[in-house]
């Protein structure tokens, strides 16, 4: 097996679930320590960032991975088998940090400064995500790789998601008796039924398409079971397309929700930009053949747009395997994406 991946199976047998990243950024450090003694180290919490030289007037590149995880399912297998890799967070994406681990320990062959940020709480909510302070300080980049799965693709900038809590308040009453009371589902029903109708919504940014969705995620009452509830929450997540503000995006979901019950905004994360004009990206893109695609999803693409820095979503990992209960990734798919990397890297001359 090639150190790369040993470096992948070493990275998915240490548990890391988003809050729980103490152990796994603890022996990155003392790889880093190992690897690049010389290396300035900036630390956050449970990540950390760093530079295999001193910036230069060589083209500087960034490669960013997160090292949490979900919590892993109950039937998780984990090391290789066949021609796979499980473990939790094994494409979702401790392959892709694997690579980068791979690339920044060979920086010596490329034309190119690397920058490494490895960060925490990638999977909780955006205002506690790791990555932020990390950028702090952060000199120009030519552009940035985030090791997200993808298939090998492109996965270009990427969807903006916000996260709502529906208030519905209605009349307690004894069950038996409902007339009594208002009950606080039926309050729902308007909204849940034009959710139910709603068409997803296609939008073409930079010749990629992306729809605009709304979905209902949770539902909850308190009270007893023989009562007419008179509280109802609802949560809703609703996506929307690179070129919307959050403020847009908002306004929208009020007039959805058209003052029939308490809107309340709780987790709002940006839609990130296609940004794949740089032209090495485009030698390199055309030359490998690769596909563009958009990210039907929320990654830290759009943190890094926020900043100014063109990023782009490239990883081993398969997107349909990310948080499923028996996460694996392709042994061949992690070679296949530092080849690929490699020749993106050789490009920045």
């Amino acid at each position: 097996m090639s150190e790369l991946l040993r470096k992948a199976e070493w990275l998915v047998g240490i548990p890391s679930p988003t809050t729980f990243e103490q152990e796994i950024c603890r022996q990155l450090l003392e790889w880093v320590k190992e690897r690049f003694p010389l290396a300035q180290v900036q630390r956050y919490r449970e990540g950390f960032r760093f530079e295999t030289r001193p910036a230069s007037s060589r083209p500087r590149v960034a490669l960013v991975g997160h090292i949490d995880t979900v919590p892993p399912a109950n039937r998780q297998h984990l090391g290789v088998r066949g021609d796979l890799l499980y473990g939790c967070g094994a494409s979702d994406m401790k392959a892709g940090v694997a690579v980068m681990m791979e690339a920044l320990e060979h920086w010596e062959r490329f034309p190119c400064d690397l920058v490494g940020l490895f960060y925490d709480r990638e999977e909780g909510p955006y205002a506690d995500n790791g990555l932020e302070p990390l950028l702090e300080g952060l000199e120009e980049v030519d552009f940035a790789v985030v090791f997200e799965p993808t298939n090998n693709e492109i996965h270009a900038g990427c969807v903006g998601s916000l996260q709502a809590r529906v208030h519905f308040q209605g009349q307690r009453a004894h069950s038996a008796r409902p007339w009594q009371g208002q009950n606080a589902v039926y309050l729902a029903i308007p909204l849940l039924d034009r959710l139910s109708k709603q068409e997803r919504r296609s939008v073409i940014s930079q010749g990629l398409e992306f729809f605009e969705v709304t979905s209902a995620t949770q539902a909850n009452t308190e009270g007893p079971t023989n009562a007419v509830p008179e509280n109802f929450t609802l949560n809703l997540n609703a996506r929307f397309a690179p070129g919307k503000s959050p403020e847009q995006a908002i306004h929208e979901l009020e007039a959805l929700v058209a003052n029939e019950a308490r809107l309340e905004i709780y987790d709002v994360a940006p839609s990130g930009a296609v940004r794949l004009e740089n032209a090495r990206l485009q030698a390199w893109i055309g030359q490998q053949q690769l596909r563009v695609m958009p990210k039907q999803a929320w990654t830290d693409v759009a943190r890094l747009d926020t900043r100014g820095i063109a990023a782009f979503n490239f990883g081993p990992g398969d997107p349909a395997q990310a948080h499923q209960a028996d996460e694996h990734v392709r042994l061949a798919a992690i070679l296949e994406n530092y080849r690929l990397l490699e020749a993106l890297l050789n490009q920045c001359k």
